[in-house]
């Protein structure tokens, strides 16, 4: 299975198990690799049954990714993907899975 590099506008085709294309993949911090692979499960590119956890992080990555400094346009486009990852942080922490984007995200503490 095929399908296109999650990377807002990328056209690149990659295989199903892969999240982005080889060039986003190496664009994206390592911490943000490193949570996409800690949250992959194994043949959920088959199922089409990520978990929450897996999609909050996904999301948040695609907005790393799309991030512009003094860039409006993609000020907006990375607002879409940070209420997205949000939502999925927010219905991963309901079902009890936990905090997806500690550590993505700087905390209150942090602040």
């Amino acid at each position: 299975m095929i399908h296109t590099c999650h990377a807002h506008g990328c056209k690149q085709a990659v295989p199903a198990r892969m999240f982005v294309c080889r060039a986003h993949w190496h664009a994206l911090p390592k911490k943000f690799q490193n949570a996409i692979w800690k949250e992959y499960r194994a043949g959920q590119e088959i199922d089409k049954k990520p978990t929450y956890r897996y999609l909050a992080v996904q999301q948040l990555a695609v907005m790393k990714l799309a991030f512009k400094p003094h860039d409006e346009d993609a000020a907006r486009i990375c607002a879409g993907y940070l209420e997205s990852a949000i939502r999925w942080q927010q219905r991963a922490i309901e079902a009890g899975q936990g905090d997806p984007l500690v550590g993505l995200v700087p905390s209150e503490r942090q602040a």
